[in-house]
């Protein structure tokens, strides 16, 4: 029976004791949004009263879409995950490797030997993938195997913490 781990997503924060943060994205940029569809709503309105068909129904059109746009960014808080020490973002890459390799994969794995990942055949799709955050300055990564089981991506590692050279390797191989 397989080892059941947790998803690098659900334990991201916690992985390595608070050093990864999430940023959300500012809400003053949506309400801004927000508050110049509803201006130009207005002033299509009041445009319309003076005769300008045209001005208005631009107006119109510009507002109802600037208007959507900030409704959905502030419904949809998206963030970003950040190295805490540095202050760097974590960039999200998924790497396919050919399911032959698996024996090899959980050797480079164990043996920290990220540099050989270059050499495992790395397909455009697969049910074997590795799932990594990597630090925009390459100086840290988190990353865990995962393969596919009908009808998702299950974790066969716990999540690996990197740094440094470590890192540095893992970033050579999968660009």
């Amino acid at each position: 029976m397989m080892e059941k781990y947790d998803y690098i997503e659900d334990v991201i924060l916690t992985v390595d004791e608070g050093n990864v943060v999430k940023k959300s994205k500012p809400l003053a940029l949506a309400l801004i949004v927000l508050l110049v569809g509803v201006v130009a709503l207005y002033f299509s309105v009041t445009v319309e009263k003076t005769g300008e068909g045209v001005l208005s129904s631009l107006l119109l059109v510009a507002g109802l879409l600037l208007l959507v746009t900030g409704l959905v960014l502030v419904i949809v808080k998206k963030g970003r995950y950040l190295y805490r020490p540095t202050g760097q973002g974590l960039k999200k890459y998924k790497v396919y490797i050919a399911p032959e390799n698996s024996f090899k994969l959980q050797r480079v794995l164990q043996e920290k030997s990220y540099g050989e990942l270059k050499a495992l055949r790395q397909p455009n799709a697969s049910n074997l993938s590795l799932e990594i955050f990597l630090s925009d300055d390459r100086e840290y990564a988190l990353l865990q195997s995962l393969e596919f089981i009908p009808y998702n991506d299950v974790p066969t590692t716990p999540v690996i913490v990197c740094r440094g050279e470590e890192v540095r390797a893992l970033a050579d191989a999968i660009r």
